[in-house]
């Protein structure tokens, strides 16, 4: 959920040094730059509300706070003492001007709303506020962070509905809702977010049928969204997100069938569905997901046999196939599976048995 900072090594060595001179430079710059005053009015604001401080031993918090380890914007993405953390950009006004841009509040027991003031630091690329106990709704002011890329506020006590200015966000690649407890529907408005590549809405407290304007989000490579109250079909046009590696959609009040769209989901590595009502599907969809690692269909209303070039599938871990309407013969290539650790086909109507060389490696 935070952006990448590591960079291959340079093969020439004056390009390295050249490199290192010029990382220096622009630090001894940076440090005769400031930071917005007005940034800093917020951000001590924001660490007095919520209690917290930071390591002093690390990042300078008496003098300028733009100052020191938080121009070394891979320090953000370091765990442990880096937290809670900024990092700025000193480039502005010719060099003289510093902002924030990227705010980590990561699970220090921070506690009560979330101040009014933050939305106004408009610099932010990356807000990380997770696993803490904050309360209260999001504003509709954050529709002020347009810069945003990656936001996360998954695992506090959040609640109400998401505000449709969220959609004004699209710069945004990374959004974390999960855990939280939130009400009322996904916003059409995050239709709006085309350049969204991750989105987590795990056990958000959301609710209602996937937005149409979901069909805009092409980008997207990750989707956890298990134990919310989704309702309606799964819609077909999740089928044209061709990017996704990850899709996680158990626990939910979706109706099925499963849309024969999926079979164009080849670069799924992992595919978690559930719980599906009504209309029954079949798995011929699977055909040609030969990448994934972890399959679950458990109690996806399937009525079909187990795919006859499942041994195909040498990527697989883990494989769930339990509670559906399943017929007919094991395919003996199942147990040709080389990496498969996890096997349930319980609650079923199969014919065969495990080999015996095969159950002492697999939990059933």
């Amino acid at each position: 959920m935070s952006e990448a900072g590591v960079l291959s090594p340079s093969p020439s060595i004056f390009l390295l040094y050249a490199s290192i001179f010029f990382s220096f430079a622009f630090l001894a710059t940076a440090q005769n730059a400031t930071t917005d005053p007005s940034e800093v009015s917020i951000l001590n604001s924001i660490f007095s509300k919520w209690n917290i401080k930071a390591n002093t031993e690390l990042w300078n918090t008496t003098g300028d706070p733009c100052s020191g380890a938080a121009l070394v914007s891979t320090n953000f993405d370091v765990g442990g003492n880096f937290n809670p953390f900024i990092t700025c950009t000193c480039t502005f006004n010719n060099g003289s001007l510093c902002h924030i841009d990227r705010l980590k509040v990561y699970a220090v027991d921070a506690t009560g709303p979330i101040p009014e003031e933050l939305w106004n630091l408009t610099y932010l690329v990356n807000l990380d506020l997770a696993q803490n106990y904050l309360t209260g709704n999001l504003s509709s002011s954050i529709g002020n962070l347009f810069r945003m890329q990656y936001m996360s506020f998954g695992t506090n006590a959040l609640s109400g509905e998401i505000p449709k200015e969220i959609g004004q966000l699209t710069e945004l690649k990374s959004l974390s809702l999960g855990a939280n407890n939130f009400s009322g529907p996904l916003p059409s408005e995050l239709g709006n977010l085309s350049k969204l590549e991750q989105l987590y809405i795990d056990s958000s407290g959301l609710s209602g049928e996937i937005p149409l304007t979901f069909a805009n989000l092409q980008n997207l490579q990750i989707v956890w969204a298990s134990d919310v109250e989704l309702t309606g079909r799964i819609p077909d046009f999740i089928g044209n997100w061709s990017k996704l590696n990850t899709l996680r959609l158990q626990g939910n009040s979706f109706e099925g069938p499963i849309p024969s769209t999926f079979a164009n989901l080849t670069s799924l590595t992992e595919l978690r569905l559930g719980e599906l009502s009504n209309a029954s599907s079949s798995l011929a969809f699977l055909e040609n997901m030969k990448s994934l690692t972890t399959l679950v269909l458990r109690n996806s209303n399937i009525s079909d046999s187990i795919p006859s070039n499942i041994g195909e599938f040498q990527n697989l871990t883990q494989l769930d196939l339990s509670f559906n309407n399943l017929n007919g013969q094991i395919p003996d290539s199942l147990f040709n599976l080389s990496q498969l650790s996890i096997l349930f086909l319980g609650n079923n109507s199969l014919n065969g048995s495990l080999p015996q060389q095969k159950i002492s490696s697999l939990v059933n």
